[in-house]
């Protein structure tokens, strides 16, 4: 049986067009579990931050104006009318010709607006303190509201937050906000000769592979992955445990069975059970040919090669941009570095094929040498520091060519 394949593209786009980002879907974490996570809601803030003028240096409170012409040589001098502990309220108005000490982080006095650093003044005993630079109104301060104010808008909804959005939405007292959830992405791996890795092997039989990589892949991208086991080629079990995996997840990767042997079963079940069901099998891409995009309850099952670094790059290239879109996470293509690439390398034309590559520095720069190895190779993978995507009418690659590498 031949399959009708599309270019890369062109799944990409109708994925698009059948997988909508769940939008309206949220559920609360606390604010340490948040980093990552991506915000289903705007934040605004209900206070001012600070909600007093403070200090912003170790120094004297005073007004501005009465510090302007001071100098080493021609100092003004202030009376000191006591002092500010820090978390304390300034219950000392300041009166014409006083000043205050207040620590950082202090709350200035009614009165003042400007804070003399320390370093600017000098302690003449008897409650007399000279002032050697002068300030301008503000200046040392921050004004209450100045970094937050009331009604603001500290937060965007659909920000992928970091610690630093951690900090501002720490600094308006929040400790929970509403996140979007995680996609559920359901993984089973096919094949009688899969086993769970850590039991004896018997001949023919290899560990499971597929199911530990694709899991750490989908929590890259800020999945949740389910483990759900391997499964022999039973074409009823694939057919009860996908089915099982469809009912409480939003997304079922499975691993063997998507091309079009004798009994790779994936296709068929899918059409089987879904509506439309299969949208896309084989896809112009190497490796990873025989891939297949399903919809089934209105959710994505994708047929992934059982060949381990196939099922990577198809994960990269197709599935990666699914998840992120599913989770709310901007669909980028990764980190990507430029190198000169150091051999000639023939590719088929015809399609899109993504090469593994490894990258050192040298002294002009990044250089990438290709990483041989057939497709049922883990090894190939674990040596590359990315690859290189060849596009479908292009012939190879010439030697001191500059590519662009997508990190793994």
């Amino acid at each position: 049986m031949l399959l009708k394949v599309k270019d890369v593209e062109e799944v990409l786009a109708l994925i698009n067009k059948e997988f909508a980002f769940r939008g309206k879907d949220m559920e609360e974490v606390a604010l340490v579990d948040a980093v990552g996570r991506v915000l289903a809601e705007d934040i605004v803030s209900e206070y001012d931050i600070p909600d007093f003028n403070k200090s912003v240096v170790d120094g004297y409170a005073v007004k501005a104006h009465e510090t302007f012409g001071s100098s080493e040589s021609l100092p003004a001098f202030l009376l000191l009318a006591g002092e500010v502990k820090i978390g304390s309220r300034a219950e000392i108005p300041l009166k014409p010709g006083e000043c205050v000490y207040v620590p950082t982080g202090g709350m200035i006095p009614e009165g003042s607006d400007a804070v003399v650093m320390v370093e600017n003044t000098e302690d003449l005993g008897g409650d007399s303190i000279a002032i050697y630079k002068p300030v301008s109104p503000w200046e040392n301060t921050i004004k209450a509201g100045e970094d937050v104010h009331r009604g603001r808008q500290v937060c965007r909804k659909g920000t992928e937050i970091g610690p630093h959005h951690v900090g501002v939405l720490s600094s308006i007292g929040m400790t929970r906000v509403k996140v979007v959830p995680k996609p559920r992405v359901s993984i089973i791996s096919t094949g009688d000769e899969i086993v769970e890795p850590g039991r004896a092997l018997e001949f023919g039989q290899i560990w499971d592979i597929n199911s530990y990589s694709l899991s750490a892949a989908v929590s890259k991208d800020g999945g949740c992955p389910v483990l759900q086991g391997i499964v022999g080629d039973d074409r009823d079990e694939i057919k009860k445990r996908l089915l099982d995996a469809l009912a409480t997840s939003d997304m079922v990767l499975v691993s063997g069975g998507s091309s079009a042997g004798f009994r790779d079963y994936t296709a068929g079940i899918i059409n089987e059970i879904g509506d439309p069901g299969v949208l896309v099998h084989g896809i112009s891409i190497k490796p990873g040919k025989p891939t297949i995009i399903g919809k089934v309850m209105g959710k994505p099952v994708v047929g992934m090669p059982g060949q381990p670094v196939s099922s990577l790059i198809v994960y990269r290239v197709i599935v990666s941009p699914l998840v992120k879109r599913l989770g709310g996470l901007p669909e980028t293509r990764g980190s990507i570095i430029k190198a000169r690439f150091r051999e000639n390398y023939a590719s088929s034309p015809g399609r899109e094929e993504y090469l593994m590559v490894s990258a050192e520095e040298s002294g002009d720069g990044w250089v990438a040498y290709p990483v041989y190895g057939k497709s049922g190779m883990i090894t190939t993978i674990s040596a590359a520091t990315g690859m290189i995507k060849i596009p479908k009418n292009k012939e190879g690659l010439y030697r001191d060519e500059m590519v662009e590498i997508i990190l793994l």
